[in-house]
């Protein structure tokens, strides 16, 4: 059997970068493979999703006195995201070195290593490693799969691109990032979807709780700061017309915390099911969008005419044929209600089916 091995974003406190582990793992393991998750987490990266802001700053202090009123339900969240990457990934001892890694993968014999998902390719963040990029020679082949660059420019993509030049297959998860890259390794890069795509309803499904709400509900599930009054007040006129409880699922803690039907502590596997038993979904976030697409939900996605940097939940829409549920929070307020789902399913399909093409390489 075939040793695979993924590096991404799996330690971090967020719902989409643990499930699209989570997902590529059980994709590769279902088409016959033996896959772990690389355990890598720098020294830096665990400080950056500790349950505690670390330094000395003023700013640090502050935030961690802020913090104080919810630090059980941080902690108790905290222990969620442990629990899930112990239980549901296959997770190798842990690094915080390269060498370390490099090791690892001789040692245990490794035939393929992969990079992605998430924003592996994406400098610009505090968690970014050259780890993601196995900067060192090894007899394993390896693979980008849907790496996302995020705001990363081409110039930054150009300092880090060398990294790139002995992988087998590339892959990225947006059409639009490939004019980041020179001329020569563009024609190699295949646009690919994100691993939570991968994976059908049916499949997403096995995981839930199987909890039952006792009345109907809108799920909301905010990642921008700026953005959270207006797109609250927009999902809550939204669930006063539809006649529906609302659910606030906690991206970050602060004062927006202290709103009513605020839940503080939903791990990844409580997020899917909030989003799967869901009567409507209002979001602004990329993994809220496409778990509303798989679980063919009517719903919102949030955005502002001043984003210029993130243009995937847009990307998403347009790809599969759903923009009705595109809301710009500046413009009138509608309640999607049309989202025609067979035709959104055939083209998911398609780009499973293009995935699959992608990963023909394992078969080699």
């Amino acid at each position: 059997m075939k040793k695979i091995g993924i590096i991404t974003y799996h330690f971090a406190n967020n719902y989409g970068a643990v499930l699209q582990c989570y997902a590529l793992q059980t994709y590769l393991a279902q088409r016959g493979f033996k896959v772990t998750v690389f355990n890598f987490i720098s020294e830096k990266q665990a400080k950056n999703n500790d349950v505690i802001k670390h330094g000395k700053s003023a700013k640090s202090v502050i935030a961690n006195i802020c913090l104080l009123p919810f630090s059980h339900y941080i902690r108790k969240k905290h222990k969620s995201y442990q629990k899930f990457c112990q239980k549901d990934l296959n997770i190798t001892p842990h690094f915080t070195e390269v060498r370390d890694l490099q090791k690892y993968i001789e040692n245990n014999g490794y035939d393929f290593i992969v990079s992605g998902s998430d924003q592996v390719l994406n400098p610009n963040i505090d968690d970014f490693e050259l780890a993601f990029l196995y900067p060192f020679s090894t007899k394993a082949k390896k693979i980008a799969y849907a790496a996302s660059t995020g705001n990363a420019t081409q110039q930054d993509i150009g300092k880090i691109q060398r990294y790139l030049n002995d992988f087998a297959k590339i892959s990225i998860r947006e059409q639009k990032d490939l004019v980041k890259f020179d001329s020569a390794l563009k024609e190699q890069i295949a646009v690919v979807c994100d691993p939570v795509m991968l994976l059908n309803a049916d499949a997403w499904t096995k995981m839930l709780l199987n909890r039952k709400a006792e009345k109907p509900y809108l799920a909301c599930y905010f990642l921008h700061k700026n953005l959270f009054n207006e797109e609250f007040k927009a999902a809550k006129k939204i669930s006063k017309q539809l006649g529906l409880e609302m659910k606030v699922i906690n991206a970050r803690f602060g004062i927006n915390s202290l709103r009513k039907g605020t839940i503080f502590d939903a791990g990844p596997k409580e997020f899917v099911d909030l989003i799967a038993n869901a009567n409507y979904v209002c979001t602004d976030s990329f993994h809220g969008t496409l778990f509303s697409l798989i679980f063919h939900k009517q719903f919102s996605c949030f955005d502002t005419k001043n984003n210029h940097f993130d243009s995937r939940k847009k990307g998403l829409l347009e790809s599969v044929g759903a923009m009705k549920a595109y809301q710009i929070v500046e413009e009138p307020l509608k309640v999607c209600n049309e989202i025609d789902y067979k035709e959104v399913d055939i083209k998911m399909e398609k780009m499973r089916a293009d995935a699959t093409k992608f990963w023909e390489i394992l078969d080699e």
